[in-house]
């Protein structure tokens, strides 16, 4: 059996994932507290700031040592939305 890829069919979904990610990371940089977020001693600041950027809460949990549920608990301080998409 041979695999069958529509390329153009790919690129769109691409772009589409592509667009979609931007304006998750732009509805979570728009609605964040920044203020509070400065506020914070490092490195919980950068963790937030990679939050907003990525919207990924395991990773960021993980690359920083913050347990999962700290982190959810500074974003929601943060206002920082979950995107699903």
């Amino acid at each position: 059996m041979k695999l069958r890829i529509d390329e153009d069919r790919l690129l769109e979904l691409l772009e589409e994932w592509r667009k979609a990610d931007e304006e998750a990371r732009r509805i979570r940089r728009e609605s964040a507290d920044w203020k509070f977020i400065e506020e914070q001693p490092e490195p919980i600041k950068t963790a937030l700031k990679l939050l907003i950027e990525t919207g990924d809460l395991k990773m960021i949990s993980k690359l920083f040592n913050i347990s999962l549920s700290e982190l959810n608990d500074l974003r929601l301080k943060a206002k920082v939305p979950l995107i699903l998409s």
